[in-house]
């Protein structure tokens, strides 16, 4: 091998390592703003304690609170109860399922006490034999007009 071949293989070699640290670094930057966007939008609320109770009407109720900096001016909430059954098949196929807005303004830290009424749909074995299934934050409405939404409550998992 002469002089002229090594020199040819050092050059594509640092060639190699360049396009290799460029790339890198620009996929380092992109997943960095990427993870900042996602974090800057998540979803500031916790729901708890959601129990399906008679406020005139069968509904589930359960604490809303807003944990992030923002000022929310709407929320919606997917929720279904699903019927229980005593048998050995387990549950029935049985559910009912409701999205709920509430237009109200939520300031950092503020915690409100939210009811969803069921009341389109027949509780036939009585509210004691269902049970909350599901239940979580859909869309957020910031008081900026930003938007952030979870259709299939993959931020609650």
């Amino acid at each position: 091998m002469n002089g002229t071949d090594s020199s040819c293989v050092f050059h594509k070699t640092f060639l190699a390592a360049l396009v290799a640290i460029f790339f890198g670094t620009c996929a380092l930057f992109s997943c960095a703003s990427i993870e900042k966007k996602l974090s800057d939008l998540a979803a500031p609320c916790a729901i708890f304690d959601s129990q399906i109770v008679e406020r005139g009407a069968p509904g589930i109720e359960f604490m809303f609170s807003n944990l992030g900096e923002r000022k929310i001016a709407c929320v919606k909430f997917f929720a279904r109860v699903q019927e229980g059954e005593d048998s050995d098949d387990g549950f029935s196929d049985e559910s009912m399922e409701k999205e709920f807005s509430v237009n109200a303004e939520f300031n950092s830290g503020d915690s409100e006490q939210i009811f969803i009424p069921f009341a389109e749909f027949e509780f036939e074995a009585g509210i004691e034999n269902y049970f909350v299934d599901a239940l979580f934050v859909s869309e957020i409405i910031f008081s900026d007009g930003e938007i952030w939404s979870d259709r299939d409550g993959r931020a609650a998992l």
